[in-house]
C-alpha cells in the first residue's frame, strides 16, 4: 500500500460521532483486504491475509467452520460495524497475525455490553464491563494475552475519544506471581515445566514404527508422523516451520574441530533469518532416512504442483489417467479413474459438491479439468504457495519446492490420494493424529489416533514438547543458553529460559561442588575376596559382618566380638553373607526375648536390664537390616555403625592422659570391683532427664 490514511479524532466531538467517523473511514476509504476474493463489508465472514474472520458472538465462538452462522449467532450489527472498522484500521496501520486473539477480546466486550443493555454501545464501556470481561476470559489458557489485547483495544479507543480516558489506568490481574511467566513460563515451578516434556512411551512407540519402515512399507500418514517427529528430534523446530523445508534441507560440513557435521537448513519466519541448525551425531543417519521417506511420498505432489504452476488447460495425465483423447466422452468408470476414485459410486459425492449434480455422464477430460481447476482454486487459495505471501520480498516456498507437498486425501484411511488435487499441509494433520482425545458417540472414538491404530496406549504428544525436550537435553549436556537460543531460532535468551527446567537441588549441588563447599558422594566399589584376604593380613581384618578397623596396636578386642555394637565395624551394602548373618542374629534374639517376656508374665522371673537392652538391640538390628535391604542405596556403599565404645581416638586420649599424669578410670575395672548394676545406675543418672 503506497498511502496510509490516518484517523484523526476530534476532542470536541462526542464519542458516538468519533466512532461513526472511524467506521466511515474504515468502510469507505481503506482498501485493506478488498482485493481478496469474497470480501464484502456487510458479510459476516471476512477473508483476511492470514486468517478467515467470522463475526460470531462469544457464545458461538466455537461454531464449526463448515457451518454458516445464523443471525442469532452473530455479534449485534452495531457492534459488528465497530469490530470491522477497528480490525481494518488496526491492520492497515500495523498488520500482524493475532486476529484470532483480537476477535476473542472483541467478542467478550460485545457480550458484557449486550448483557447490560439492549444495544451494545462501545462508547458506554466502563470499569464494571472491564471487570466482567476479565472474569469471563479467566477460563481461557491464554487469558493474559487476551486481557492484554483487550486493554490495547480500549486504550486505542480512548485515544480516539470513543471510550473514557480512564482506560489508560485500568490493569488486568495477570501480573507478578499471577502472570504467565510465573505460572507457565520462565519462572514456573519444577513440576509445571516437567509436565511439558513428551511422554516417553509415545516417543518409543513412534520410534518402533519408524524402525519398521526399514523392513516394510509404511502408510503415508505413518511416514509423515514418524519422519516429522524424527526431524523434530534432530533440531528444535516449530510445526509451521515444516512448510519452509526444501527437498535438499539437509547439509553436511566440517565443524570448527574438523569433524563432519550434519545440518538442517531452512528459512525461519519468526526471526526472518536463514538458519542452519546442527544435528546431533546420533540423529544424523535418522534425519537422512526421514527426509528420504518424506521425499518418496511427496514426489507425485511436487510433479502435480509444478504442472499446475503453468496454468495448464489440459487434464493432468497421471499414471492411471484413461488413455483417451481430451475431447472424448468418458464412461462413468473412466471419470472415477481420472479423478482417482476406486469406483463411480465413491466419485459421485465429489462431482455433486462441485457441479450440483451427481451425474457422471457427459464429461470429457477437458470439461472434467475445469471442475478440477475450480476445486483446486478453492482448496489452494494461496497457490503456488501453501501459506499467504505477505512479504513480496521474502516469499514462502512454492509447493513444487516443498518437502511437505501433499495431495488431497493422502492421509485418508478409506480413500486414496487424489492424483489431480493438492492440499496445503496443515499442522492438524500431525497434531490430531497424536491426540488421545475421544470423539463420543462414534463407533471409532479415535479414528485418527496414531497410537490406537498400532495397538499402543492412547496418549498425547505435542509437537512443541519436542522443542522442550531438546532444549533440556542440551542444557544438561552443558550447552550455553546463548547457543540453545540460536539453535532454537529465538530472538532472545529470555524466551529460552521458559524451556529450561533446572532441578534446584541438582543446581545447588553443582554450585557447591564448583565452590569447593562439598565433595560429590560416590558409592565405593565392592572389594573382591582376594583384596579381603590381603586386608586380613594387615591392621584391618574381616569379621562375619564386615571389616573390623581396630588397630592391632590397640591390643585385643574389648567388645568380646560384639561387632554389631562396635564403632569399628565397616559393613558393605550388597554383602549378602553379612545381611543373612544379621537377620539370623535378630531372629535368635527375638525368640529369646519372647521367651523371657513369657517367663516374666508367668511370674517365674522379674524384669531385668537384659530385657530392656534386648529390646533396644532388636530395634537396632531391624534398622540395620532396612539399610542393608534398601534398593535405593547402591551396592558397594560403605555402612558405618555409630557406637559409644572403643575408638582410636579413645586410645589417643588415654595415652595423652597418662603422659599428663591423669588417671582415667577403666569401666571394666569398675565393673569387676563394684558390679555392673552400679555402673548402669551411674549411666542412668547421666541421661538428660536426670541431669
Amino acid at each position: 500500500m503506497t498511502q496510509i490514511i490516518q484517523f484523526t479524532p476530534r476532542k470536541e466531538l462526542s464519542a458516538r460521532r468519533n466512532l461513526q467517523n472511524l467506521i466511515i473511514l474504515a468502510k469507505d476509504h481503506l482498501t485493506l483486504w478488498a482485493n481478496l476474493p469474497g470480501f464484502t463489508w456487510k458479510d459476516s465472514i471476512w477473508p483476511t491475509t492470514h486468517h478467515g474472520v467470522r463475526f460470531t458472538n462469544h457464545e458461538n465462538r466455537l461454531l464449526h467452520p463448515s457451518k454458516k452462522p445464523e443471525p442469532d449467532q452473530l455479534m449485534h450489527p452495531d457492534f459488528s460495524d465497530f469490530a470491522k472498522a477497528y480490525l481494518r484500521y488496526r491492520h492497515t496501520i500495523s498488520p500482524h497475525r493475532n486476529i484470532p486473539r483480537e476477535m476473542q477480546a472483541l467478542r467478550v466486550m460485545e457480550m458484557v455490553l449486550r448483557q447490560d443493555m439492549a444495544i451494545p454501545e462501545i462508547t458506554k464501556f466502563n470499569q464494571r464491563h472491564f471487570d466482567q470481561a476479565i472474569t469471563e476470559i479467566s477460563v481461557f489458557s491464554g487469558a493474559q494475552n487476551i486481557a492484554t489485547e483487550l486493554l490495547n483495544i480500549l486504550k486505542t479507543l480512548a485515544d480516539f475519544f470513543i471510550v473514557t480516558h480512564r482506560t489508560h489506568y485500568w490493569k488486568h490481574p495477570y501480573v507478578g506471581t499471577a502472570s504467565y511467566d510465573f505460572k507457565n513460563g520462565a519462572h514456573a515451578d519444577f513440576d509445571t515445566k516437567e509436565a511439558k516434556l513428551p511422554d516417553q512411551d509415545s516417543l518409543l512407540a513412534i520410534a518402533e514404527i519408524f524402525a519398521k519402515g526399514y523392513e516394510e512399507r509404511l502408510e503415508d500418514s505413518d511416514t509423515m508422523i514418524t519422519s516429522t517427529t524424527c526431524l523434530f528430534l534432530c533440531a528444535p523446530m516449530r510445526i509451521n516451520e515444516t512448510l519452509r523445508l526444501r527437498v535438499n534441507c539437509l547439509d553436511d560440513d566440517l565443524d570448527k574441530y574438523g569433524n563432519s557435521q550434519s545440518y538442517l537448513k531452512y528459512w525461519v519466519p519468526k526471526i526472518s533469518l536463514f538458519n542452519r541448525k546442527p544435528i546431533p551425531t546420533t540423529m544424523a543417519t535418522h534425519a537422512i532416512e526421514a527426509v528420504k521417506r518424506l521425499k518418496n511420498i511427496t514426489n507425485e505432489g511436487r510433479k502435480l504442483a509444478l504442472y499446475m504452476e503453468g496454468n495448464p488447460t489440459k487434464f493432468y495425465r497421471h499414471e492411471n489417467c484413461p488413455d483417451v483423447p481430451d475431447d472424448q466422452l468418458l464412461t462413468r468408470d473412466q471419470v472415477a479413474q481420472a479423478l482417482g476414485y476406486a469406483n463411480a459410486q465413491t466419485c459421485q459425492d465429489f462431482v455433486r459438491r462441485s457441479t450440483g449434480t451427481g451425474s457422471l455422464i457427459g464429461f470429457t477430460l477437458d470439461s472434467l479439468w475445469q471442475v478440477v481447476l475450480e476445486e483446486h482454486r478453492r482448496q489452494n487459495p494461496h497457490f503456488p504457495y501453501q501459506e499467504p505471501a505477505t512479504d513480496l520480498v521474502k516469499l514462502p516456498l512454492k509447493m513444487s519446492e516443498s518437502l511437505y507437498c501433499f495431495r488431497r486425501n493422502q492421509f485418508g484411511i478409506k480413500i486414496g490420494a487424489s492424483p489431480v488435487l493438492l492440499t496445503p499441509f496443515n499442522s492438524d494433520y500431525f497434531v490430531k493424529r497424536l491426540d488421545a482425545s475421544i470423539k463420543s458417540g462414534r463407533k471409532s472414538q479415535r479414528p485418527l489416533c496414531f497410537f490406537s491404530r498400532h495397538g499402543y496406549r492412547a496418549t498425547k504428544l505435542k509437537s512443541h514438547s519436542l522443542r522442550h525436550f531438546l532444549n533440556r537435553l542440551a542444557r544438561r549436556s552443558g550447552v550455553s543458553i546463548e547457543t540453545i537460543t540460536a539453535w532454537s531460532s529465538r530472538a532472545s535468551c529470555k524466551q529460552t529460559r521458559t524451556y529450561l527446567n533446572d532441578d534446584p537441588k541438582e543446581a545447588a549441588s553443582k554450585v557447591a561442588t564448583l565452590m569447593g563447599m562439598h565433595e560429590e558422594q560416590k558409592p565405593k566399589t565392592p572389594i573382591t575376596e582376594a583384596e579381603a584376604e590381603l586386608l586380613g593380613q594387615g591392621p584391618i581384618h574381616r569379621s562375619r559382618y564386615g571389616l573390623c578397623r581396630r588397630s592391632w596396636r590397640s591390643g585385643p578386642c574389648n567388645r568380646f566380638a560384639d561387632c554389631l555394637n562396635c564403632s569399628e565395624l565397616l559393613m558393605c551394602k550388597g554383602d549378602k553373607l553379612a545381611a543373612e548373618t544379621v537377620a539370623a542374629d535378630r531372629e535368635h534374639l527375638i525368640n529369646t526375648y519372647r521367651a523371657a517376656m513369657a517367663a516374666i508374665e508367668r511370674g517365674e522371673r522379674s524384669a531385668s536390664r537384659w530385657v530392656q537392652g534386648a529390646a533396644l538391640q532388636i530395634e537396632r538390628l531391624t534398622q540395620l537390616l532396612e539399610i542393608l535391604n534398601n534398593s535405593d542405596i547402591p551396592d558397594g556403599s560403605p555402612i558405618e555403625i555409630a557406637g559409644t565404645d572403643f575408638s582410636h581416638e579413645q586410645v589417643l586420649v588415654e595415652e595423652k592422659a597418662a603422659a599428663a599424669g591423669v588417671k582415667l578410670l577403666n569401666r571394666g575395672d569398675l565393673t569387676i570391683e563394684y558390679g555392673s548394676e552400679l555402673i548402669a545406675c551411674l549411666d542412668l543418672l547421666r541421661t538428660p532427664e536426670y541431669a
